[in-house]
């Protein structure tokens, strides 16, 4: 890979990290998903020029807008929302990747051998550890939320798996496109004080959702859709595990997380098997049975 684009892909990284920074940051003024539901309209705004109407996959389109766009997001920020630090929410988050591998196994019939099983049971091991932790213990609901996200963003990328027609640009604004609506509606339904939250925001705070929107999707997406027209899949997707890593970094750094036994540990049993997930998912087909996979 040329200096440049590992630069990128370091870029891509500390974009999506800061993420859980930025949103942490503007949630403490607007509610979760009244934050979600302007950040997908920024997302709209600055999206809408370079997207076509995606023929044929309509239906298919409403169910990602759905899991990602309303689910996943909602649950994401509200578990991030009362989640004392961002580190375990950052880690936790990670769940998706044993998540999809078992949704492949289920709805597309993949086949894999003891190695990722065995990365499986670590990664969500991690988690059970993780749920320990002192700090996240006194608020349990908040790993439960980021899970149940995570869970949902498995099953869209299983749905996203069998639109081979979609892009990843009209995929990224159809489903702030269809999520938007019904985030303020349920937004104005269970969350309150919104014109307070309007006009007591300061500049940091609509930085934060300009940042998420812009910084983190349209430019860290875009980016990374660069690199995977570029670089191989199994080439790219180890160096995204850097993500939860400068998470971590970022919120011990700016937001005064601590690093507890239990969430080094679990982070440590996570963050391993999700490894061996993510490699072990990146190598070609072989002629060998699945279970040596």
């Amino acid at each position: 890979m040329k200096t440049n684009d590992l630069a990128l892909i370091l870029l891509i990284n500390i974009l999506w990290a800061s993420n859980f920074l930025a949103a942490k940051i503007g949630m403490e003024v607007f509610p979760p998903m009244f934050f979600t539901a302007i950040r997908f309209l920024l997302v709209i705004i600055v999206m809408v020029p370079f997207v076509t109407l995606p023929h044929g996959y309509w239906k298919k389109l409403f169910v990602v807008g759905f899991l990602m766009g309303v689910l996943h997001y909602s649950l994401m920020f509200l578990g991030l929302s009362i989640a004392p630090d961002i580190s375990p929410v950052a880690i936790v988050n990670q769940s998706f990747v044993p998540f999809t591998a078992l949704m492949a196994v289920i709805f597309l019939k993949e086949q894999i051998g003891w190695r990722r099983w065995t990365a499986i049971i670590m990664a969500f091991g991690g988690v059970t550890v993780i749920g320990f932790d002192p700090v996240i213990f006194k608020n349990f609901l908040s790993p439960a939320l980021v899970v149940l996200a995570s869970f949902f963003l498995s099953v869209n990328m299983v749905v996203v798996r069998t639109m081979p027609g979609v892009g990843p640009v009209n995929l990224t604004f159809w489903t702030a496109a269809i999520g938007m609506l019904p985030l303020f509606l349920l937004s104005f339904i269970f969350e309150h004080d919104h014109l307070h939250a309007i006009t007591a925001a300061g500049w940091e705070h609509w930085s934060a959702i300009a940042f998420s929107a812009i910084g983190a999707t349209v430019v860290g997406h875009g980016l990374a859709n660069y690199m995977i027209k570029h670089y191989p899949v199994s080439t790219i997707a180890p160096y995204y595990l850097l993500v939860p890593v400068f998470a971590v970094i970022l919120g011990m750094i700016f937001w005064g997380d601590q690093l507890t036994t239990e969430l080094m540990v679990g982070g440590a049993m996570v963050m391993g098997g999700v490894t061996i997930i993510t490699l072990r998912s990146a190598r070609p087909p072989s002629k060998e049975p699945a279970n040596g996979s």
